[in-house]
Order: structure tokens, then C-alpha cells, then sequence
């Protein structure tokens, strides 16, 4: 196994990796500077977008090429190639102002779910706030709440009859079954919980043999558990405090891009951490991945 800076540092607090494997690249977000960026890997060619708005969660790509994002409080498409946005529906501004967009990914049959989050408490507060929820846009743009009462709605994942979801401050992933045809999902139960670990449990994915790979935010790691049995199997650490997401690409997905943060690190921790915020591979697994899922518009 390998662990390489693929893409140096790019932004304070980059998420949500997205593998085009039609085009072999990369899309992932910088939250706060509100840019979606486009690696390319063959030529180490970086290029960005920008979504006019307070912060951006995630983005994902549809079947007609545009991207799809959860940014503030609002669903939106944009067109890489003119830059042309088109808003799809505000779901927070009026209910909760204060809430943000986070992760989001679409499901096997081209539905987008995303959540969003509250303001993280002080950290002399006792309580964490449940002001989050799960979202699911449907193909034909109806939107449905799915998950209320969430503190930071954080990483999905799918099997065709599971859906996997992490709400972060309370350190659980949950598992609910998952109908394909209607995307309706139900009896919640806790799958994994992650709280003996350092750090809180952040963006995932799946890889084809159905074991979930958890990023932890501050927790200098990536743990690829069995979601069946709750087992944890391996432990990838890495050279930076904060790992906040993960998917699968190359040409045959066997490939593990890991996106980064730097925000909240004090400057001797930046010092010691200099690779903090960059995208990072790790080869050599032995393990392959699963497509990253696709808007069907």
C-alpha cells in the first residue's frame, strides 16, 4: 500500500470527492470558498468553478455533464462548460437560516440525497443541536425530508437494498433498508458506532465487496469496516489531522482518492502538517471500488 499527495493543497476545507469515470477526473468541493475543482489526473490539470453562494456541500455529476450541487440552502445545477447556474429549490433559508448544506450523493438510480447541518456548539457546550436534515431530490426535482433531527449530516452509501448514513456529532452510521424503485428507506437501526475512535466519523464509501470506508474529521485516518457485523477490519492513518471524505476512481477503480482539510489546525500544527488540505491517493489496497453514482436528469 501507498499513500501519495496526489493534488497539493488546495483548500481549507476540501470534501465530497466525486470520480467522472467516464473522463477519468476528479470533482470535489472547498466548502467555505464556496469552489468546486476538477483534477485531472493524467496532466495534473486543476480547474475550478465557483458557486455564488455562502458555502458549498457537495457536487455531483448527471448524466447530461452538468454538476449538481447542495450550497447554502439551496439545490442547483451548473454547466462546467458556460458556468450558467440553475436553481432547483431553497429547502432551509426560511425554516433554518442558520443551517448550511454538507454531503451529498446520489443514489444507484440517479436520485440525489443531501444533507445539511447547524452550527457546530461551542466547544464549552454540553449539548450538540439536532438542526439537520436529510434531503432526497428525486429525478423528476420533487424534494422529500428523509432524516430530521440530525447534528452534521455527513457521508452516504448503498448497497441495492441498504442505504448507510452518518450523522457525525453523534458518532453513529446508520443503516435503513433501501427499495431501489421508489428510493423509499426505513427501519433505521445503528450499524457501527464509531464512538471508541478519535475523531468523528465523516465522508465514506462503499467498495465492491459491500465494506464501508469512514474518513475521520481530526482523527488522522480512514476505517474500512463491515457494516454487516460492525467489525472493523483495517485502518488506513495518514499525515494530517483532518480527513474528511473518500471514493474510489482510476480507470479501474481500485484507486482511493482522500480529500483533506487545513481549518481549525493552529499554525504548529500546519507547520507539522504541511500536506493539510491536499487531495491524497492510496494504491495497493487489493481492493476495488464501486462507480461513484450519477444525477439522472
Amino acid at each position: 500500500m501507498s499513500i501519495t499527495v496526489e493534488c497539493p493543497v488546495v483548500g481549507d476545507l476540501t470534501e465530497g470527492p466525486h470520480w467522472d469515470d467516464v473522463n477519468n477526473v476528479l470533482y470535489f468541493v472547498d466548502i467555505l470558498a464556496r469552489k468546486i475543482f476538477r483534477w485531472e489526473p493524467s496532466n495534473n490539470g486543476l480547474g475550478t468553478l465557483e458557486v455564488p453562494d455562502t458555502s458549498i456541500g457537495c457536487a455531483v455529476l448527471t448524466d447530461k455533464g452538468r454538476l449538481l450541487f447542495g450550497a447554502g440552502h439551496r439545490f442547483g445545477f451548473i454547466d462546467p462548460k458556460t458556468k450558467g447556474i440553475e436553481e432547483v429549490l431553497d429547502v432551509e433559508s426560511e425554516t433554518r437560516p442558520e443551517n448550511r448544506f454538507n454531503d451529498g450523493k446520489c443514489d444507484p438510480s440517479g436520485r440525489f440525497w443531501a444533507g445539511t447541518m447547524g452550527p457546530i456548539p461551542d466547544a464549552s457546550s454540553p449539548n450538540i443541536t439536532e438542526e439537520g436534515a436529510l434531503y432526497c431530490l428525486h429525478r423528476d426535482r420533487s424534494v422529500t425530508t428523509e432524516a430530521d433531527k440530525i447534528t452534521v449530516s455527513n457521508g452516504l452509501a448503498w448497497t441495492q437494498s441498504a442505504m448507510y448514513y452518518i450523522d457525525s456529532l453523534k458518532h453513529i452510521i446508520y443503516v435503513y433498508d433501501y427499495e431501489p424503485l421508489t428510493g423509499k428507506i426505513g427501519n433505521r437501526r445503528i450499524a457501527i458506532d464509531t464512538s471508541p475512535e478519535t475523531g468523528f466519523p465523516d465522508g465514506m464509501c462503499i467498495d465492491a465487496e459491500g465494506m464501508i470506508w469512514v474518513a475521520f474529521f481530526n482523527g488522522w485516518k480512514i476505517i474500512r469496516y463491515n457494516p454487516t457485523t460492525g467489525t472493523k477490519i483495517s485502518e488506513i492513518k495518514f499525515p494530517v489531522k483532518i480527513v474528511t471524505s473518500c471514493c474510489w476512481g482510476g480507470p479501474d477503480l481500485d484507486i482511493l482518492y482522500v480529500t483533506t482539510a487545513r481549518i481549525s489546525l493552529t499554525n504548529e500544527e500546519l507547520e507539522a502538517q504541511p500536506a493539510a488540505g491536499s487531495v491524497f491517493t492510496v494504491r495497493g489496497l487489493g481492493v476495488k471500488g464501486v462507480k461513484s453514482n450519477i444525477f439522472i436528469e
